[in-house]
């Protein structure tokens, strides 16, 4: 407040010196006028680091400066629910006051995370004083994610879009004959395609039915698909369902069924150990690319996607079993 007071000494000694203020309306004008000059109340939102990996954290820092407790108070926080746009709120930490020069400011640190690749804008935020005065702020950052670090990759192929294709003009009765020949063959070339991608996909032994026998498939994997075989496919594809099986089994659910996201989401912050969980959610986006990118892992690749399974196996056996 000393600082506000200096201002007011300072009017006064200019209005000594300009005839403009010789009426005392204006003087009485620019007293009521200046402490709204002086205490004007603004948001400020920081966003560290701007960029992370999926399943990564950030840090939303958000002040509100240049509060007056005795007469400007907050009368209503910010409102920021648990979800929004892509991302999830994974801590609040309580709100921090402190007083610089008279004036209150407001600090609360939340932290973030999103499961979704892309650039995903934080909303404005908007604060409710005691005086009626609403305040919103103006910069508003964006939380990029980035998906799993493909860098070092040089056969990674990324997924393409559907391409439209113009349908022929209207074919004379000929053409129609050939056409019928034509998608005749086409019918049967598909079916014998869809026939040989079903056996690729299928695993050919029964699936793991205990948490032990899921085990002792996982230590297999190595063995039962040589990395010279170059059936990368089917080890990938027995790997995420075996891990699948092993999280079903332990918090009875089926998520055979489920896209990789979906699945993410349902086990996220089950696994009992975040550094475990970020491991075993990027051996799934390889997965992902192995089958459907058709990207070609390297054998260091293919040995950390199968030690990431094990360790994650390992890690919720040992969070499951622990007294609640």
């Amino acid at each position: 407040m000393s600082q506000f007071y200096y201002y007011i000494q300072q009017v006064c000694t200019a209005i000594n010196h300009i005839s403009l203020f010789k009426h005392k309306q204006w003087l009485g004008l620019l007293l009521f006028c200046l402490p709204i000059l002086t205490f004007s109340q603004q948001i400020t939102v920081k966003l560290n680091p701007d960029k992370i990996l999926i399943g990564n954290q950030a840090q939303l820092t958000i002040q509100v400066e240049n509060v007056q407790k005795n007469s400007s108070g907050i009368q209503q926080w910010l409102q920021m629910p648990d979800t929004f746009g892509h991302i999830q709120v994974v801590k609040r930490e309580p709100i921090d006051t402190f007083t610089v020069d008279g004036n209150t400011i407001f600090s609360q640190k939340i932290t973030i995370t999103s499961f979704d690749s892309g650039s995903w804008k934080i909303p404005a935020l908007t604060v409710v004083f005691n005086n009626k005065q609403i305040v919103t702020n103006k910069n508003t950052p964006v939380l990029t994610v980035l998906p799993a670090n493909v860098l070092g990759m040089n056969d990674y192929n990324g997924f393409t879009d559907i391409i439209s294709v113009t349908p022929p003009p209207k074919p004379f009765p000929w053409w129609i004959i050939a056409a019928a020949i034509t998608a005749v063959v086409l019918a049967f070339i598909i079916i014998q395609w869809a026939r040989k991608l079903r056996k690729q996909k299928s695993v050919t032994v029964s699936p793991p039915k205990t948490k032990e026998q899921i085990f002792e498939a996982l230590t297999q994997l190595k063995e039962k698909y040589p990395y010279a075989s170059g059936n990368d496919r089917l080890l990938f594809t027995e790997l995420v369902e075996l891990c699948r099986s092993f999280t079903d089994i332990c918090y009875q659910q089926n998520t055979q069924s489920y896209t990789t996201d979906e699945y993410m989401i349902i086990i996220k912050n089950k696994i009992g150990n975040e550094s475990v969980q970020n491991t075993y959610f990027q051996m799934l986006r390889l997965a992902d690319a192995v089958k459907f990118a058709q990207y070609k892992p390297t054998e260091n690749e293919v040995n950390a996607a199968i030690d990431a399974g094990k360790q994650m196996a390992k890690t919720v056996q040992q969070f499951s079993i622990q007294p609640k």
